[in-house]
């Protein structure tokens, strides 16, 4: 029950964050009728704080630049400001694959990392247990899935270092 309690009480805490920052754009955003007919904007945004690298803040700026955007202001960590001509728009057709001018969403989710680290910390604890159960001695019919397990185990890290590369 407690923990249930908790959980309630985070996702109202997110949530009020979350409005409180998009109010806090909303003032620190100055924008007239001219700049709104020649000008498009948007935020980027970080679940982890990545923004506080300046090396993964250069990449973030450069590739946003393919599409024409430019970065106008840093409001936090996780929180960064771009603007481009509506000109641009025309040009969106000849970006490289996998390039989205609109994303607004940097890095992969905090919940879709967390899943996968538990998900790999049970299949590494699993492991574990029946690698040392079965050089203790004891006989379990599953003592010879171990290599088996033990690909698996291996598969698994590297499906989920795929997922975080491609979720970037």
């Amino acid at each position: 029950m407690a923990y249930h309690g908790a959980h309630i009480a985070a996702a109202a805490a997110a949530k009020k964050r979350k409005l409180d920052e998009e109010a806090e754009e909303e003032k620190m955003t100055k924008y007239n009728d001219d700049n709104t007919e020649k000008w498009e904007y948007k935020i980027v945004r970080s679940e982890s704080g990545a923004f506080r690298n300046p090396n993964v803040l250069a990449a973030l700026v450069e590739e946003e630049a393919l599409a024409g955007w430019e970065m106008l202001e840093k409001f936090d960590n996780r929180r960064i400001r771009f603007r481009r001509p509506v000109e641009a728009r025309k040009k969106d057709h000849m970006l490289p694959n996998g390039v989205d001018p609109y994303r607004t969403n940097y890095g992969g989710s905090l919940t879709k990392i967390g899943v996968m680290v538990a998900l790999g910390l049970l299949l590494m604890g699993s492991f574990l247990f029946f690698f040392l159960a079965y050089r203790g001695g004891a006989s379990f019919p599953i003592a010879g899935a171990i290599p088996t397990i033990a690909i698996l185990v291996v598969l698994m890290a590297v499906a989920a270092v795929v997922a975080v590369a491609r979720s970037r």
